[in-house]
């Protein structure tokens, strides 16, 4: 029986209603394109982490979804803003690292030797020249690449950007500026042999492409013959990037997407669909880009959670506004902490040091996202908000994403007295203790989870 490929409106509204088919197969058709919009954007070492919350967050707010035939534009937006909040540090180092990790499969399909071994390495200077544009340019990037692999339409590279299109196209052309900027320094220090002036221009170079190095060097090459030759024979971007094969999708990351998505182990006997997958592959590059295996998401898991401002069947204590501590229910003794850039459980006591008592009291306030809800603040000012499942101090940047992030509701705790609290855009994931960390995972109805999700409001110890 052939099976007609269902488009996403008709698979949101699927999901939807309950269809755990339809909800599989958003994720399994969505992540690669998640993932190659996200991998230049933000660090190597956050790849995973980002596309993970993005994957999740989407899955889990379908409900949320105005129009289920935007859910692409809509993907885009969640994933543009998710990966806008990760600082990055990229240095050379790391760039020509990752060309080595990953060798350009197109080169072993192109014509003649010598043609192939130069626009493999054209398509490898891209990325390192993409190191050198600001975060706000390796976005732009990052959507026009999918556009002009025909991913993404013009219209949702500009929703991505949350601009009308017109900007969006003088957008892409001060990206295309840097871009160039950035692959006329990479071939001038990548020259051999190399040019003398340029090395005197970087001897106090660091190795982190950054604005300045990018105006200080691009400004010799401009007006240095020897590096402007090496420039000339650059083939132009709109050309060479739709020839920039996409790398697949690491099976781990796929795989451990998926289940996080899901909320379970990957099931079991998933053979057909990995069949199924290899001979979808010539229909949809972007399909053929990710090997994982199949999944179940229950989508009950999260139809069941309580709405934010909603109590469950029985009434979660109400959580006054104002100064507080929040005591482990599990580990009495333990307060949630501020400790740098890190919310944890801390041993605090009336009788501890001052700097500690002030480090575990927090301040309670209506929610950002919802008022019914709750938004905690740290004592240095800054909200306590989740970033790849972790609870971090952060400063309200003003974005539907930090609030979301920065919002917790109200829920029955295990004991009489106590409160969970439910992540406002993560239904169903509760902030919970492991070990003396504090992160937000989703419920699995354990007594333990229970336990370990279970906080009682004190008088503030500071």
């Amino acid at each position: 029986m052939v099976r007609t490929r269902r488009d996403s409106g008709d698979l949101v509204r699927a999901a939807r209603a309950g269809d755990r088919e339809a909800l599989d197969e958003l994720a399994r058709r969505y992540l690669p394109m998640v993932y190659h919009l996200v991998r230049p954007m933000v660090d190597a070492d956050q790849v995973d982490d980002v596309v993970q919350d993005v994957m999740v967050r989407a899955l889990s707010r379908l409900g949320d979804l105005r129009s289920p035939d935007g859910f692409r534009s809509w993907l885009t937006v969640i994933a543009v803003r998710e990966a806008g909040t990760r600082p990055t540090r990229p240095t050379w180092e790391q760039s020509t690292s990752a060309a080595a990790d990953h060798p350009d499969p197109a080169a072993d399909v192109e014509g003649p030797s010598v043609l192939r071994a130069e626009l493999a390495g054209q398509r490898r200077q891209v990325r390192h020249a993409a190191q050198w544009m600001g975060p706000a340019e390796r976005t732009v990037f990052a959507l026009w690449w999918l556009e002009l692999l025909g991913e993404l339409t013009r219209a949702e590279v500009a929703t991505g950007l949350g601009v009308k299109v017109p900007h969006a196209a003088v957008r892409i052309q001060r990206m295309r500026e840097q871009l160039e900027v950035g692959r006329s320094i990479v071939v001038a220090l990548e020259a051999m042999p190399g040019c003398d002036a340029l090395g005197d221009v970087v001897a106090d170079w660091d190795g982190r492409p950054g604005p300045y190095w990018r105006k200080r060097i691009g400004r010799h090459v401009r007006s240095c013959p020897a590096c402007l030759r090496a420039a000339r024979t650059l083939v132009p971007a709109d050309r060479l990037l739709p020839t920039l094969l996409l790398l697949p999708v690491p099976v781990a990351l796929a795989g451990a997407t998926l289940a996080k998505s899901a909320g379970i182990t990957p099931a079991a006997g998933s053979g057909p669909w990995l069949a199924g997958a290899v001979q979808a592959a010539a229909a949809h590059p972007l399909a053929a880009a990710v090997l994982a295996v199949g999944v179940t998401v229950p989508v009950a898991g999260w139809a069941i959670a309580p709405a934010p401002g909603r109590s469950g069947p029985d009434t979660a204590p109400s959580v006054a506004t104002g100064a507080l501590s929040l005591e482990s229910a599990a580990a009495p003794g333990r307060y949630v902490s501020v400790f740098g850039e890190d919310g944890t459980l801390e041993p605090v006591s009336p009788a501890s040091a001052a700097d500690d008592r002030r480090r575990a009291t927090l301040r309670a306030v209506r929610g950002l996202a919802d008022p019914a809800c709750l938004s905690f603040l740290g004592p240095d000012g800054r909200y306590l908000r989740h970033a790849s499942f972790r609870l971090q101090p952060g400063s309200d940047d003003g974005t539907v994403l930090f609030r979301g992030d920065a919002t917790f509701c109200a829920r029955p705790g295990a004991s009489a007295g106590s409160v969970s609290l439910e992540s406002f855009n993560y239904r169903g994931f509760f902030l919970r203790r492991v070990d003396d960390q504090l992160r937000i995972d989703q419920s699995d109805g354990s007594a333990s989870f229970r336990s370990d999700s279970s906080f009682r409001a004190r008088r503030p110890l500071g």
